[in-house]
């Protein structure tokens, strides 16, 4: 092929050839897009929800909530607050749990409640506030490193850091502050 051969193969094949190169580079452009726009949202949101943990058949406590967002990790968030309910053996009534949100750690089947956390022991009445709680409802504790007020019908009782049983019938202040009511043995 001579020189005006490839010229006039050039003139004529010219306007394909960047046809070509302009759609390599705009398909180029447009996955770079598509990379920044992953959705990362919930994959299923729950409105007006209701969840029941129970083991081996037995229901140990009743999740409800106004929204619910399953998210990718298979983490769980309710934003809009949230109230569970735990029950016995017998399937009675022991204690509830409130708070305005609430996230849940799927790898370590553990809750996170924030915001005006209240339980009450409707047994013994008894009331536990703080501003954060965690809940493992496999083993039925729960804890916090924050504040704590405890309202028993006899005493108010604050401190710092709290184990408990989800039951809320055994619990441990870890720094108690305040004045104690101490009976003798006699």
């Amino acid at each position: 092929m001579n020189y005006w051969q490839k010229v006039a193969y050039v003139v004529a094949h010219g306007p394909l050839l960047f046809f070509v190169l302009l759609l390599a580079s705009c398909d180029e452009e447009m996955s770079k897009k598509a990379e920044q726009t992953i959705y990362k949202g919930p994959l299923r949101t729950l409105e007006d929800a209701v969840i029941y943990h129970s083991d081996s058949g037995r229901l140990k406590a009743r999740v409800e909530a106004k929204k619910i967002l399953d998210l990718q990790n298979q983490d769980r968030e309710v934003p809009a607050g949230v109230f569970i309910t735990f029950f016995e053996k017998d399937g009675s009534t022991t204690a509830t749990l409130r708070a305005d949100y609430a996230y849940y750690y799927s790898e370590e089947d553990r809750w996170l409640a924030r915001g005006n956390v209240v339980i009450h022991n409707l047994k013994t009445e008894e009331t536990l506030k703080t501003e954060e709680l965690y809940w493992y409802p496999q083993s039925g504790d729960v804890n916090t490193e924050k504040f704590v007020k405890i309202e028993t019908p006899e005493e108010i009782i604050t401190g710092t850091g709290l184990t408990a049983k989800q039951d809320f019938f055994t619990w441990s202040i870890k720094k108690p502050q305040g004045v104690f009511i101490i009976e003798d043995e006699e």
